[in-house]
This record gives C-alpha cells, sequence and structure tokens, in this order.
C-alpha cells in the first residue's frame, strides 16, 4: 500500500479543523504539468482506496494512481500568486518525479523534452536581422 507523509503543518491543520477524511489527487496544470491538491470534500466511491495513516482523519487517493503516491512526502505552502493572494499548494516529492516546474508546485513523472521548431527559430532570426 501507499506510504504517504504529510509534513505536520498539514496534519495539524485537517486536524485543528476537525476535518474526518481528505483526498488527494493529481491534476494537470495551466504550464501542462501534474500538481498535486487535497480536497476534504468529495464522496467515497469505488474509484478511491483508503490509505492507512496515525492521523484524525481517514486519507483517499485515486486507485489508478496508487503506484505514484508510493513512499511520497506532500508539504503545504502558502504562497501569494499572480495576484498577490495568498494561495495554498502542496508540494508533492518522490522518486517517480523525473522533472518540475520553477516554483517547485509543478513536476513530471516524465522527463520534459523542450521542443524547438528549428524553421521558426531561423525566420525569427532573419527577421530581426533584417529590421
Amino acid at each position: 500500500m501507499s506510504n504517504i507523509k504529510l509534513d505536520k503543518n498539514t496534519v495539524r491543520y485537517f486536524e485543528d479543523k476537525n476535518i474526518s477524511k481528505i483526498k488527494i489527487f493529481f491534476y494537470e496544470s495551466w504550464c501542462s504539468w501534474t500538481k498535486v491538491d487535497i480536497s476534504d470534500d468529495f464522496k467515497i466511491d469505488d474509484n478511491l482506496v483508503q490509505v492507512e495513516t496515525d492521523y484524525l482523519f481517514d486519507l483517499y487517493i485515486e486507485k489508478k494512481d496508487q503506484d505514484k503516491f508510493m513512499d511520497c512526502n506532500i508539504t503545504r505552502t502558502v504562497k501569494a500568486d499572480h495576484t498577490w493572494k495568498e494561495k495554498i499548494r502542496y508540494i508533492f516529492s518522490n522518486e517517480k518525479v523525473k522533472d518540475r516546474c520553477g516554483c517547485g508546485s509543478s513536476f513530471s513523472f516524465d522527463k520534459k523534452e523542450i521542443k524547438i521548431d528549428l524553421s521558426k527559430l531561423k525566420d525569427m532570426k532573419l527577421n530581426i536581422k533584417t529590421k
């Protein structure tokens, strides 16, 4: 079964609010990478599996993602977004993460390759020289 470790501030946050259950899940972010989030507003169904923990709340993940959650750490951070409003973000880490964006909250299980269209690059270079 998955070994999911939440940092002490994340655990304290949910326990202090007397949350009875949380679901940890992946979603695609705007930069086409993956992010992790936590919700306490969900219905338990056949797509979820409960993870054994010592926390005062039940923890669920999607069955299809069990292997990705093996031996992971999740850290809750509060940072300002582009509008300067505080936003909760979760930093996911384990050995399966192969690439990470600059902010640290987006990641990929595959190494991302930069795709450069050389013909467009040459056209841009020519256009810059002619002006």
